[in-house]
């Protein structure tokens, strides 16, 4: 029966007594009540000293060292090797995708397309000027004036073609402005044609202002270009496209304002979000427009000038063409090819093209989206050919050597392939690339995966300066930072626990290094963590070998 049972029953007999109250019956229960107490009381240390022995393991200093040498875990993500980013180069509605994600592509392979019905028309108009300056120069040296046919009133005729090519560019280009201001523009104003009024809320008023007065100008402009378009013989046609493509700068600086005011409008009660999203798009749209018509400008003025100077010497033969002209046509023929070059490049800009050869993994846009110049479109990754890429301290980088073994996800073996001589910026730590061992089938490009590090050994590696010959390295957990500074424990004879003093060093991983307080004969408690100096212990014995 507990000391607490008889105690109550103690006090429940006194009780039933017929001098329980008489002041002789108080005094015994008070003797009583003070006896078990005390007695209570003396039974909880034995509980409490039985609850706090802790059980222990204890290990020399040098088998500790030796198990510091163990791999480093670190976490790492998987990269590609080849890996491209395609990116627009300039801005349109998606036209056509003709891949999906997850197709495999050839360095080279069309993966789709931007709007660029203009730009097709300009590589057109650019290779006809082209071929012109070619039979130009052609019958300037005479090399084919024998064979040829060509005649001067031929010459001539292929001058009225190209100034019908002319007027058909400046048509095309007064057209182009005119439905960039008057049709797109406009619908940002009121009263423009009168007294402009941005009905945007823009957060920068100069660039307001300057819009303003901008739009004020530009019917008289679009009036010039007009008379210069509608113009059916010309006396001067290089005056004409000069003029002409003057007024239209006008209007391509006032669609560049407008864009960097939408870009930088707030909704308010009439224009939403939504209405400034299709604005951007519009306007977008036309200043593309302006700039294909003005190439179209410039490859017709080219194809102009070809021709009419093959018309001057379509009666040079090689015999009687002069140098002069003979340089002349030349020159006229890289300028074509100048021209023709230009606009393929533009062309080409609007073409999604794979650079390199791999898998489709990302394709953030549909068919007839509107995307911005350097929008991300798609990227491309080669799964056959994957490292690695893992971070560690600078501290951890020095117990690591390239051509050290790693295991990946626990199952792929790998190699450390570079160690990168200083800090990433971006992180601070120590990048370590690792190349894959065999096939990655088992890894995905992107993924977040555990590594295991082999640490280098002393005829690897001499780059850990901080570790001195008196030097040891322990387990973290065997030491215990205090407000007199880090110990370590020991056992005493007693089974208590005894504080050493250490002095740390760098921290390795899950490793520390221990400059002073110990040497590699005593013997140390392997975890230190919950103990206290002087603290009652059992020490885990460990299990020997055939020991049942």
């Amino acid at each position: 029966m507990s000391i607490k049972t008889r105690f109550f029953n103690a006090i429940q007999y006194v009780r039933k007594q017929p001098w329980y109250y008489s002041w002789g019956g108080a005094l015994l229960i008070a003797i009583l009540i003070f006896v078990g107490a005390q007695a209570m009381v003396s039974s909880v240390p034995a509980v409490a000293t039985l609850d706090q022995t802790s059980h222990v393991k204890i290990a020399s200093v040098a088998s500790l060292a030796a198990q510091s040498t163990g791999p480093l875990p670190v976490t790492g993500v998987v990269t590609s090797l080849n890996h491209a980013s395609i990116s627009a180069q300039s801005s349109g509605e998606v036209l056509a995708l003709n891949r999906k994600i997850g197709d495999y592509v050839s360095a080279g392979t069309i993966i789709g397309s931007l709007e660029n019905s203009s730009q097709r028309a300009a590589v057109l108009q650019a290779q006809g000027a082209y071929n012109a300056a070619q039979a130009a120069f052609t019958n300037t040296s005479g090399t084919g004036a024998a064979n040829s046919g060509i005649s001067a009133a031929q010459a001539s005729q292929a001058v009225v073609n190209a100034q019908i090519t002319v007027n058909t560019s400046l048509q095309s280009l007064f057209a182009a402005l005119d439905d960039a201001v008057h049709t797109k523009a406009d619908l940002l104003f009121s009263q423009p044609r009168t007294n402009p009024a941005l009905q945007l809320t823009v957060t920068d008023n100069q660039l307001v202002i300057t819009l303003q007065n901008e739009r004020r100008q530009l019917d008289l402009a679009l009036n010039d270009v007009s008379s210069i378009a509608r113009k059916t013989t010309r006396t001067n046609t290089g005056t004409d496209i000069a003029q002409a493509t003057a007024n239209a700068q006008l209007v391509t600086t006032f669609l560049n304002n407008l864009v960097e005011a939408l870009n930088k409008s707030l909704p308010n009660q009439s224009i939403t979000a939504t209405d400034i999203s299709a604005y951007q798009a519009s306007i977008g749209s036309a200043r593309t427009a302006v700039s294909a018509a003005l190439s179209g400008v410039a490859s017709a003025k080219s194809a102009y000038d070809s021709a009419s100077a093959a018309a001057a010497s379509a009666s040079n033969t090689a015999e009687g063409g002069t140098q002069s002209s003979i340089s002349i046509a030349q020159a006229n023929v890289e300028q074509a090819q100048g021209v023709l070059a230009a606009a393929r490049a533009s062309l080409e800009k609007t073409i999604i093209r794979s650079p390199i050869s791999g898998t489709i993994v990302s394709l953030p846009v549909s068919q007839g989206d509107y995307v911005s110049n350097s929008q991300r479109l798609a990227e491309i990754s080669n799964p056959s050919a994957l490292e690695v890429d893992v971070y560690v301290t600078p501290e951890d980088s020095k117990t690591l050597a390239v051509g050290g073994s790693a295991l990946i996800a626990g199952s792929v073996q790998g190699t450390i392939v570079s160690i990168a001589p200083a800090l990433d910026p971006s992180t601070g730590k120590i990048l370590v690339k690792v190349g894959i061992v065999g096939s990655p089938s088992a890894l995905t490009d992107g993924e977040t995966i555990t590594v295991s590090l082999s640490r280098a050994t002393a005829a690897q590696t001499k780059k850990v300066s901080t570790v001195s010959a008196a030097s040891i390295m322990i387990p973290i957990v065997a030491a215990k930072i205090t407000p007199s500074g880090p110990i370590v424990f020991s056992v005493s004879a007693s089974s208590t626990l005894v504080q050493i003093p250490i002095t740390l060093g760098t921290i390795l991983g899950d490793k520390v290094i221990v400059l002073t307080g110990l040497t590699p004969e005593m013997v140390i408690v392997e975890d230190a963590r919950g103990l206290s100096n002087g603290q009652q212990v059992i020490v885990d014995l460990p299990a020997q070998a055939g020991s049942n």
